[in-house]
């Protein structure tokens, strides 16, 4: 079991600050950036990118990218075109795994057919350059006129069975929280499932908050994640700041589950930094 951290949860300054606090402060094994067509904070900078290569192949970190397109909305060949120029960043910077929505949609089950047909164009260059694109469950679709899809195990269904090992599930806790579906979606998508969000709330709103703060039953969560015969990545998607005890309680929880897991006790990338 791998655990990262995303780039939007902790303080950072440069790219090379925030590989440094994932590694030597957090002692995780990578980090999860945060990708977007703006190029802006608080997402990856181009000179982040630029600088990316040489700073993972020398931390010998694991980096995976979450990325904000919508899928479903944008013109099929402009959505297909945007995930073939991440796969190319994917292949520079070392990036193994994608983390992305599939998008919103008038109309559910075209937006749904149309994510389909996208993902069927690309995913054999995601094959040959062994990329993993994972699609998270977001919103449940009739959350405040979002018209978020990929809430409910059938929308899942419906592209999972193009049958690439590149496209595989990426199980927010959280917003299953607000859908009320954590066991259904675990039960049905555990053959795909690949990457985890941790994240914690109230069970209305998409809050973010931190470990054991909000309403999910993390024991009920880490026993069925357990069960799942896969080397996963569980991905800290909630505020570590100035109060890092929900974090230590959330790695303490993860190494009792997976021993190994949780960051390393002793890494040799540590350098005298504690928590």
């Amino acid at each position: 079991m791998k655990t990262i951290i995303s780039a939007l949860h902790f303080r950072w300054q440069t790219i090379t600050d925030c590989l440094d606090v994932a590694a030597v402060d957090l002692q995780l094994d990578g980090v999860e950036m945060s990708w977007h067509e703006s190029f802006a904070r608080p997402h990856c900078t181009l000179e982040d990118l630029a600088l990316l290569p040489s700073l993972s192949k020398s931390r010998d970190m694991l980096l995976s990218a979450h990325v904000w397109d919508n899928i479903a909305e944008a013109d099929g060949t402009q959505a297909e075109n945007s995930l073939l120029r991440w796969l190319e960043l994917c292949k520079k910077t070392g990036v193994r795994n994608l983390v992305a929505h599939g998008g919103t949609y008038a109309n559910q089950a075209e937006g749904i057919a149309r994510t389909r047909r996208v993902l069927e164009r690309v995913l054999p260059a995601f094959e040959r350059a062994q990329v993993v694109l994972n699609l998270e469950n977001h919103y449940d679709y009739d959350y405040r006129g979002c018209r978020e899809l990929f809430s409910r195990p059938w929308e899942f269904l419906e592209v999972l069975n193009l049958d690439s090992p590149s496209l595989k599930f990426c199980f927010d806790t959280g917003h299953a929280n607000m859908t009320r579906n954590t066991a259904e979606l675990l039960d049905t998508l555990a053959p795909w499932l690949n990457y985890v969000h941790l994240a914690d709330n109230q069970g209305v709103d998409d809050d973010h908050a931190a470990y054991g703060r909000g309403t999910i039953d993390w024991s009920d969560v880490f026993r069925r994640l357990s069960t799942v015969r896969t080397n996963n990545f569980l991905c800290v998607e909630f505020p570590v700041y100035e109060d890092k005890d929900p974090f230590r309680a959330c790695m303490t929880d993860i190494r009792l589950l997976w021993p190994g897991g949780g960051g390393a006790t002793e890494n040799p990338r540590q350098h005298g930094r504690r928590l």
